[in-house]
């Protein structure tokens, strides 16, 4: 089969009849040649093989006029188009409301060289969105198989959740709590897209598995302000996030910053967050200051004053924030000095205590979040911890072989059960009593480690599971406590107020308000611990028996999207009662009021729970009321806070004509403050300075360092560039966009015998061949996100991907087609796909036409339309296919080179390849 004139030279690509593609490892000699195929190495004869043809040449010399060939090569060109043209990225079938900055944001990193950006958006305008659409556009596009996430640890769930449930993106979660660890193999190399946390990856053994892994496309750290350096005199120091950063930044194609606070008012801490997605940006941080407009070449940050709907309109309605305070009934106030006192002997005793103190310190923390919340919450942790310390010291006096005392605090613990339980005095009561019994016994003689199931509870980054976590931290976790500490919980709860709760009460009567005027208002009700939660629907059930209460306690994403459906009914309950697990991940726009029955310490948290309602579809303005008591020490600085936000607001003109603090300086000052103030401990120390002087003090300090922060950034950052809705249009119509990919879906299962029937002028169902449906989709991005059962069409749809696969691997020669036109001689069209390699690892991918006559002119009109050429009448083609390698071989791969040396791609900074997907000979009709 092969020229004995012409031997074959080692590495000379080859075929056999048996063993398929390989390649010449030594040549010929005595008649056999040795070569690597696919099963492995093989001597076969030299005559059983022959030289393999390149793609283009298999193209080229099959060339047929079929109509069916031409319909399926058109596919083909489809099927490598649609994943790179300009409005790819607003294709995406997740059910989400794509924004315009968000859109605009995405194909601009996508279409960059080098992709190493600090993406600075405000708190609410989708971060995490718009890094899941450069992830899945880079995806589609085959430029995305290796990506790592290194987020906070309370974060990497959403994360998960969003990237793979909304955005089918095949993350997996790295890490004790995840799916995947490196105990015994080098996960990093094993598996190509990871999500960790970046306590996880900071250890130098872990950092040097991903360095010895292969690099990753793209690294994203959320949350990046926490990757700091700092300088005293000469000397930097930086973090252990700071250096896992610099590790992998020379470890990874592409790098995303994610912060909404990247500046916390110091220059240094900034350059050198700079300074990893381009070191030779600014040579120092006064360089920086002095040309400020270099940033952005690395930086994108948009406010929500930029941001706006498709229309032009503004994307947030306004909002109105209300306080309301009042006083504690005197039996309150008896049961909350008693209750501070408690505390205060904790803290005092977790600091005497040194190290060993640190988890009592904690417990008591909980405590105090959880008293201020609401007092029924309290109680029912301090009767379960009582229950626990009663058992524990059963167990203590049983180990001690006092069985009297044994049997009598076993017989209190019965008591309490039952009474913390409700349950009957009969044979069926005193079951459960020994039931639950044996449960708690079993869970106090585990060995816990209680420092971390307290650590646990107070996650800084508000795991929505930490409130359920802390209360029941709260009760469990009695090795740890005060002395006689039974004694005083006992004499805690005989003083507890037996009347309703002023806050509740005063709850009740908003509610009763709102309802005269308009009897199906919706309204939101956020309450950290379930202890408030239960009371919460209990209340609210008992005295409007008709208007219904939905509860959100958590549980899995699919959990918390029932509840939100529940609430979302027109005839559903009127109440939804969210605890922290409601603050992400559900959109309650629906809504306009909101109650916000306890305070967060943290008021970003709360900035977090008025987002539900006050967000993009949001048609009215967003009513919240914040019900406060004054006279606590949490409603007391709660209510210092918000006067000095006030002040700072009136200084700079930015109070509207209600007293509101302007929107976008609250979340500037109080995101500055998050970084500078420990909420924690300065309500902990409230509780000995009753006057609040030092408090005070603190945080007037706090504040004025925060405004001082914010003056520093906005002057560092004017010069960026924001966001125009003129840089928004050229992908504001998807309509053509979608009608091609309909096209193109609707040809390709037709393939397959299935068909796309129209339901609607947006809606279509697919069906098999015995008319089963196996799917509806929809081309209205509102009309699916509102229905579960309608499914989005979008480039990103599980079934589009696997068409788009199949159909880029349709053999080479089956893509060459002939056709009839309006041309005067034939003219060769031939399509590239074109990939780019930057030296740093970049990779673009464009199609490229390129069409000729026959003597070498180049035909720019026809390349202009070459999807019309692709769809045009099969015609019977007339060139042999040595002419059309002859004029590839002499015109066309050279004219290929010149086109991508103009356009860069082939310029020698880095290398190219490029692939036939398609060849139309146009011939002239009637020809």
């Amino acid at each position: 089969m092969t020229d004995a004139k012409a031997p074959l030279p080692s590495g000379e690509r080859i075929t056999h009849p048996e063993f398929g593609p390989g390649v010449v490892l030594d040549p010929a000699h005595g008649g056999y040649l040795r070569a690597f195929f696919g099963v492995g190495e093989r001597r076969v004869p030299a005559d059983s093989v022959q030289r393999a043809l390149s793609r283009s040449a298999r193209v080229l010399r099959a060339v047929d006029g079929g109509a069916q060939r031409a319909h399926k090569a058109w596919l083909c060109y489809e099927a490598h188009a649609l994943p790179v043209m300009e409005s790819a990225s607003a294709l995406t079938s997740a059910k989400i409301d794509l924004l315009p900055h968000q859109v605009v944001l995405t194909h601009r990193i996508a279409s960059a060289s080098p992709r190493r950006y600090l993406i600075a958006d405000e708190v609410g305008l989708g971060k995490t969105i718009e890094t899941a659409l450069i992830l899945r556009e880079l995806a589609s596009r085959g430029e995305l198989s290796r990506a790592l996430m290194v987020v906070p640890a309370g974060l990497v769930n959403n994360w998960h959740r969003e990237l793979n449930g909304v955005f089918h993106l095949d993350f997996e979660v790295f890490g004790s709590e995840g799916d995947i660890t490196d105990r015994k193999t080098n996960a990093f190399a094993k598996h190509d897209r990871l999500i960790a946390s970046i306590d996880t990856l900071k250890r130098p053994a872990r950092i040097r598995r991903l360095l010895a892994a292969p690099r990753w496309d793209l690294v994203v750290f959320d949350e990046a302000h926490h990757l700091t350096a700092s300088r005293t005199g000469g000397k930097v120091r930086k973090t252990e996030n700071y250096k896992l950063a610099e590790a992998l930044k020379d470890h990874a194609r592409d790098l995303l910053l994610l912060s909404a606070t990247p500046h916390q008012g110091h220059h240094f801490p900034f350059w050198m967050l700079a300074q990893l997605l381009n070191p030779t940006l600014f040579r120092s941080p006064e360089e920086m200051l002095e040309q400020r407009h270099r940033l952005n070449t690395v930086m994108f940050r948009r406010t929500k004053a930029d941001a706006c709907q498709p229309d032009g309109s503004p994307l947030f309605a306004r909002r109105g924030v209300h306080t309301e305070s009042f006083v504690m009934h005197p039996d309150e106030k008896l049961f909350y000095e008693k209750l501070r006192g408690y505390l205060e002997d904790g803290f005092d005793l977790a600091r005497r205590q040194g190290r060993q103190g640190r988890t009592l310190g904690f417990l008591m923390a909980i405590f105090q979040k959880i008293a201020a919340s609401s007092f029924a919450a309290v109680r029912r942790t301090l009767k379960r911890r009582l229950l626990m310390l009663t058992l524990h010291e059963a167990l203590l006096r049983d180990k001690a072989l006092d069985i009297e005392g044994r049997e009598r605090l076993t017989g209190q613990a019965r008591e309490l059960i039952h009474e913390e339980f409700d349950l009957p005095r009969n044979s069926l009561g005193r079951s459960e009593v020994d039931r639950v019994l044996a449960n708690l016994k079993h869970r106090l003689l585990r060995t816990l480690d209680e420092e971390v199931l307290v650590e646990q509870a107070c996650d800084p980054y508000g795991n929505e599971y930490a409130s359920a976590q802390a209360e029941d931290a709260a009760s469990a976790v009695v090795h740890l406590h005060l002395p006689e500490e039974r004694l005083r919980i006992g004499d805690l709860l005989r003083v507890f107020p037996p009347q309703r709760e002023t806050k509740m009460h005063k709850l009740l009567d908003g509610l009763g308000a709102l309802w005269r005027q308009n009897p199906d208002e919706k309204i939101v009700i956020f309450a950290t611990y379930l202890g408030t939660v239960d009371m919460l629907a209990r209340e609210i059930g008992q005295t409007f028996p008709g208007q219904g209460v939905a509860v959100l306690r958590g549980g899995d994403h699919g959990a918390k999207v029932a509840a939100e459906r529940r609430f979302r009914n027109k005839e559903g309950p009127r109440v939804l009662v969210c605890t922290a697990a409601g603050r992400e991940g559900i959109n309650l726009q629906f809504a306009r009021i909101l109650f916000n029955f306890d305070l967060p310490w943290n008021p970003m948290d709360m900035e977090q729970r008025i987002g539900r309602i006050h967000r993009y579809g949001q048609n009215h303005t967003a009513q919240v009321y914040n019900l406060v008591l004054s006279d606590t020490i949490e409603g007391r600085i709660f209510l210092l806070l918000d006067e000095k936000l006030r002040e700072i607001a009136r200084t700079v003109g930015k109070v509207d004509s209600q007293g509101n603090v302007a929107e976008d300086l609250r979340a500037q000052i109080l995101g500055q403050l998050s970084e500078r103030l420990n909420y924690d401990r300065l309500y902990q120390e409230a509780l000995s300075d009753p006057e609040l002087k030092r408090t005070q003090l603190e945080l007037e300090a706090a504040l004025s360092n925060s405004r001082e922060a914010r003056q520093v950034v906005f002057d560092l950052f004017q010069d960026l560039e924001g966001f125009s809705l003129d840089d928004y249009k050229p992908f504001s119509d998807v309509s053509s966009g979608l009608d091609r990919l309909l096209r193109f879906l609707s040809a390709a299962v037709a393939q397959r015998q299935q068909k796309l029937l129209p339901v609607d002028d947006a809606t279509y169902d697919l069906v098999t061949a015995d008319g089963a449906r196996r799917a509806r989709f929809s081309l209205n991005r509102a009309a699916a996100t509102d229905q579960d059962d309608l499914q989005l069409l979008g480039l990103d749809h599980p079934l589009v991907q696997e068409e788009l696969g199949r159909w880029r691997s349709l053999p080479a020669e089956e893509v060459g087609i002939a056709v009839s036109g309006d041309v005067v001689e034939p003219v060769l069209l031939s399509l590239w796909m074109v990939e780019a390699f930057g030296k740093n690892g970049a990779r673009l991918a464009v199609v490229q036409p390129i069409a000729i006559q026959q003597d070498g002119t180049r035909v720019p009109a026809v390349e202009r339309q070459c999807e019309r050429y692709m769809q045009a009448p099969a015609a019977t083609p007339s060139l042999s296919p040595d002419q059309r390698l002859d004029l590839f071989a002499r015109t066309v791969e050279p004219m290929l080179q010149r086109e991508l040396q103009h356009r860069g791609a082939a310029n020698g900074a880095g290398s190219y390849s490029a692939e036939l997907i398609g060849y139309v000979e146009i011939v002239a009709r009637g020809a």
